[in-house]
């Protein structure tokens, strides 16, 4: 069965960062934001119902730098703690 993916537009703010993500990959940061200004957002900001991101903080903070006031998001609902 092939689901529907649904893609909203919210402000940044509304975005945060998952306090405990593993990665540690501030070095793309600046790559990432020139590719979000060349080509915009081509994959969403995967969040939780709460806002908390599960994947993409590189792109969250990208948008940051750039200003930007929203972004898509994809709200990944019915997550468990695992």
């Amino acid at each position: 069965m092939q689901t529907e993916l649904k893609f909203e537009q919210w402000p940044i703010k509304k975005v945060t960062p998952y306090a405990n993500n593993p990665r540690k990959n501030d070095h793309a940061v600046e790559q990432v934001a020139r590719s979000i200004t060349e080509y915009g957002f081509r994959q969403p900001i995967v969040v939780d119902e709460h806002g908390v991101i599960v994947d993409d903080h590189t792109r969250w903070k990208a948008a940051n730098k750039l200003k930007l006031k929203e972004v898509p998001v994809h709200v990944a609902k019915d997550l468990t703690e695992a």
